[in-house]
């Protein structure tokens, strides 16, 4: 019985957080399944629902301003995850985007733009929602794309 109260109050906290984060049914499921591999709150187990409060928890804690985190990037706090910070693959990913720029391959320069290629390659929101193997999915793409346009990977 207090096992069940726990999950409901959970549920209930997920739902309210997803709700004041402003996230849709799609980036919500995308998250979720993101950091605890459950597309939905009620197959999560009580430590990926904590996990994944604790994650909203965060994500409405710079949406709010509170503790301003350390990365301050051009994205939109909503498609940063938690360890932005320290991100060394968005950066990869930001840096090999930059040549390619610089070649003439790309039009914008921007975090934006590479945001919507992220996007057209693996069909989630942003960046945050990715797992392992998408990120590198995306790396290997962009160095496949420098390679095939003569980019020198400095």
């Amino acid at each position: 019985m207090v096992n069940q109260a726990k999950r409901g109050n959970d549920l209930a906290a997920i739902h309210i957080a997803q709700k004041t984060l402003g996230l849709s049914a799609d980036d919500a499921q995308a998250l979720k399944l993101g950091i605890t591999g459950q597309a939905s709150s009620a197959d999560m187990t009580l430590a990926q629902r904590r996990r994944y409060i604790a994650h909203l928890s965060h994500l409405q804690s710079i949406q709010q301003g509170q503790p301003k985190p350390v990365y301050t990037g051009h994205r939109r706090a909503l498609e940063r995850s938690i360890g932005d910070d320290s991100d060394e693959r968005w950066s990869k990913a930001r840096a090999l985007w930059a040549l390619l720029a610089k070649a003439g391959q790309v039009q914008h320069d921007t975090d934006a733009a590479l945001t919507a290629y992220v996007k057209r390659q693996t069909h989630l929101e942003a960046w945050r929602f990715l797992n392992s193997h998408q990120i590198n999915t995306v790396i290997e793409s962009l160095k496949r794309w420098c390679y095939r346009a003569k980019v020198t990977l400095e």
